[in-house]
């Protein structure tokens, strides 16, 4: 029998690892160990509220990545390689990201980075360093074969006050999208 009010310090040390992993893994997306979409909605909604509060100069920066032909890369290689796929992804977005920068999974083939205090120029400097280490070095697959992926990023920076979460994304998502039309992706 175990007193319940004074658990031995061993329980207690248990029950908060635990209680720390169920609170890393409510905020992070499991194939790619990068944060998840509950991490941006909330810091991204933190942000803004900051730049508003601050008359719009606390600027915040975003850029929405899609990974360019991701079903056929799962249409053609299967649903294994299109894993392995967005998990060297997640790693090279990692490595070219700066340490202020919250890189996220939006969902499927999509990511977006939240880039706090950082304007238009050094955003889109970021975002064409990220583009072309995803293109300029094939992936290669667990079998040994080779795939060569590019990447379409939009970027959208805060445009002062009364500016919102949802038109941040959006103005990001559109000037993707605008990119893979003149490229034909």
């Amino acid at each position: 029998y175990m007193d319940l009010l004074d658990p031995p310090p061993e329980m207690l040390d248990f029950l908060r690892d635990t209680l720390d992993r169920s609170l890393e893994l409510a905020i992070t997306d499991p194939l790619t160990n990068l944060h998840n979409r509950r991490f941006l909605d909330h810091h991204l909604n933190l942000a803004m509220a900051r730049h508003n509060r601050g008359a719009g100069e606390d600027v915040v920066s975003v850029l929405m990545l899609d990974i360019d032909f991701f079903k056929r890369v799962n249409d053609t290689y299967g649903h294994d390689a299109g894993d392995e796929v967005i998990r060297e992804f997640a790693r090279r977005l990692s490595l070219n990201v700066r340490a202020i920068d919250m890189p996220c999974r939006f969902g499927g083939e999509e990511f977006v980075v939240l880039m706090p205090g950082t304007d238009q120029a050094d955003a889109l400097h970021i975002a064409e360093r990220v583009r072309s280490q995803v293109a300029d070095t094939p992936f290669t697959l667990a079998d040994g074969r080779s795939l060569d992926v590019t990447v379409s990023v939009g970027v959208a920076t805060s445009r002062g006050l009364g500016d919102s979460t949802e038109g941040l994304l959006k103005r990001a998502d559109e000037l993707g999208v605008e990119i893979r039309y003149e490229t034909g992706v």
